[in-house]
């Protein structure tokens, strides 16, 4: 039924590339969910219905920590539901984010680097100006859950 609804909705789907054993905790009920959880029959399906080409798989890294907007890294999360961007000073509902990212990494494709041990990931928008882009598709699209705090949009304070 899901396979069904995201063929008659969407072009092609990306999903994250999740791995079940970085998931587990100490809470055995927690990981009975993870271990009977069958997240790669839903790839399988799509796959199936859409074809390989229209389905991708995306890195999760960093989905939640990176501004859609700007690109900022956040390294003080901790568990909050609301992200908060420390370079555009946008505030906006983490998983929506990082669905927004995950998006824009299927729309212009990603290169992964690593630098001093550490990893990054970076789109490929090839001389476009991200926040020029974010400001003229994405925005217009949010209907709730954005507030755009200092130096964002026309008006400055919103």
């Amino acid at each position: 039924e899901i396979a069904r609804v995201v063929q008659s909705v969407c072009g092609s789907v990306g999903l994250e590339e999740l791995e079940k054993q970085a998931m587990y905790t100490r809470s055995r009920i927690w990981n009975r969910r993870i271990s009977r959880s069958d997240w790669r029959s839903i790839t399988r399906i799509l796959v199936g219905r859409l074809g390989e080409a229209r389905v991708e798989e995306l890195d999760p890294y960093g989905s939640s920590s990176y501004c859609s907007r700007c690109g900022w890294f956040n390294r003080d999360l901790n568990g909050a539901d609301v992200f908060v961007c420390g370079g555009c000073g946008l505030r906006l509902d983490r998983q929506l984010n990082a669905a927004i990212n995950l998006y824009m990494r299927m729309r212009f494709g990603y290169i992964v680097k690593w630098e001093g041990g550490k990893k990054s990931i970076v789109l490929r928008m090839e001389g476009a100006s991200r926040v020029a882009w974010w400001d003229r598709v994405v925005l217009p699209s949010l209907v709730g859950g954005c507030v755009l705090t200092r130096g964002g949009g026309a008006e400055g304070d919103q």
